[in-house]
């Protein structure tokens, strides 16, 4: 009689019910929201974190705009330079040229102008060097900010999407 009212496609099997009250207990624990503080103080702490990584960020980003607007100065200032040494070379040619300068001959010249020859050129590597490094700032920079840019929002849309945000 039993037998026919139990539907033959369903199985049934006999298990100890200490593991289903412990799953049971625990599923009210979950809904009663016991962890759900535990979970706040995970994401304060994930939060905290994001913020402090945010400023370490924005802090590099400052530094490194401050250090590319210091480098953007010195091409001027070394083409300054550069014009100041030919205008003195100019000078020293003119004076190593001059017959009333007796007391100092070229051949005492040649090696200062030698000397002066072997700055500008140095000068004018330096100039090509820090026009290096000046591109290289510029191109870690925008990868800083695309870096930046889409973690932060990736982060930020994660952390709206969970409940009780």
């Amino acid at each position: 009689m039993v037998s026919e009212i139990i539907d033959q496609d369903e199985e049934y099997e006999i298990i100890p019910t200490s593991p289903l009250r412990r799953l049971e207990k625990r599923l009210e624990r979950i809904e009663s929201g016991s962890y759900s503080s535990e979970i706040s103080r995970l994401i304060e702490q994930v939060i905290e974190l994001i913020k402090s990584n945010q400023k370490i960020i924005d802090s590099t980003i400052k530094a490194n705009n401050d250090l590319i607007a210091e480098i953007s100065k010195l091409p001027k200032k070394i083409d300054d330079l550069i014009l100041e040494i030919r205008e003195f070379m100019k000078l020293l040619k003119m004076s190593a040229e001059e017959e009333e300068v007796s007391s100092i001959s070229k051949e005492v010249m040649q090696p200062l102008v030698d000397k002066l020859s072997e700055l500008l050129e140095q000068n004018k590597k330096n100039f090509e060097t820090n026009q290096a490094v000046l591109t290289t700032l510029g191109i870690i920079e925008k990868r800083l900010k695309r870096l930046y840019t889409p973690t932060t929002s990736r982060i930020q849309s994660q952390m709206q999407s969970q409940p009780g945000y």
